[in-house]
């Protein structure tokens, strides 16, 4: 996988499970297909009791592919998105682009470039904002592939799509001031710092290189990468009307439904 909506453990962990180590050295686990059992990591065969269980993901799957089609017609940063990709040539089919998987621990979602596809957890992202979410930033990824032919094997290419993924869609200038985490004087540096840290844990999910190598390369890219705010051309704060701000400003440049 190119990459990955992180799940609910803790940001600070980066290192890999030890069952992922059995699979280390492989194309499939140094591209993070580990967290994506149905993309191709060996699993073994399930018993009959655990046969039993899966097929309980039948309803997560459903719910899975209602939350999706809520957030294409009413969240404004994935309707965004979405245009933007059918402005450059890309055009989303939710039959084709989009799949609702079980997932393990750890991640929400992820794009991969191999298949074009944007995967949403079912397992994991069971809530209708989260979903959204997952979606946004991951769509982010497939405008970076449509609109700039990124490498996702390139490490830089990599990099500059998680920091400018983190940077529109995670790390709000608003939300670290109202918790404490920074003041008006010293925002703009926290904000960064937020936001190199998520691309650098990013990059250590799918990425067999370690922490010092993964921050170099954020590092090398992070300037230029940082001021790409396309096709949003902002950094949303949370809990404002700058996603809708966003919908509407997209039509002058071509974004239309």
């Amino acid at each position: 996988m190119a990459s990955n909506s992180h799940g609910q453990t803790s940001t600070e962990d980066t290192s890999k499970p030890n069952d992922q180590k059995k699979f280390e050295g492989t194309k499939d686990d140094d591209y993070g297909f580990y967290f994506y059992p149905e993309r191709g990591v060996p699993e073994e065969k399930p018993s009959f009791w655990k046969g039993i269980w899966q097929g309980r993901t039948s309803g997560q799957k459903l719910k899975c592919e209602t939350n999706v089609a809520w957030c294409i017609e009413n969240h404004p940063m994935v309707k965004l998105m979405m245009r933007a990709l059918k402005s450059h040539g890309c055009a989303v089919d939710l039959t084709r682009h989009v799949s609702c998987e079980k997932c393990r621990e750890r991640v929400n979602g992820g794009f991969d470039p191999t298949t074009n596809q944007v995967v949403v957890c079912q397992n994991n992202a069971t809530k209708r904002s989260i979903c959204c979410n997952v979606l946004a930033h991951e769509f982010i990824h497939a405008f970076d592939a449509c609109r700039a032919k990124v490498d996702f094997e390139n490490l830089r290419h990599l990099a500059c799509s998680e920091i400018r993924a983190a940077n529109i869609m995670h790390c709000s200038f608003m939300a670290a001031v109202s918790s404490g985490d920074a003041s008006p004087v010293n925002i703009k540096q926290r904000h960064q710092e937020c936001v190199k840290s998520k691309a650098i844990m990013s990059v250590l999910m799918v990425r067999n290189v370690t922490h010092e190598k993964a921050s170099q390369v954020v590092d090398s890219v992070f300037d230029k990468c940082y001021k790409d705010l396309e096709p949003v051309g902002r950094r949303p704060r949370k809990g404002s009307r700058d996603p809708d701000r966003a919908l509407i400003e997209g039509a002058y440049y071509g974004y239309t439904g």
